[in-house]
């Protein structure tokens, strides 16, 4: 899968999805979960 067709494939609102928030109100995602969604094997 190339680059263009991996941005097509995501989008904000498969960020949101997986988005955390902190009793701060600060967002962070998790590094395993971000690894799914942008298709990495590792």
């Amino acid at each position: 899968m190339n680059q263009l067709e991996r941005k097509e494939t995501y989008d904000n609102h498969t960020f949101e999805d997986i988005k955390h928030i902190d009793e701060n109100g600060i967002e962070y995602w998790y590094a395993r979960e971000l690894q799914k969604v942008l298709d990495y094997k590792e």
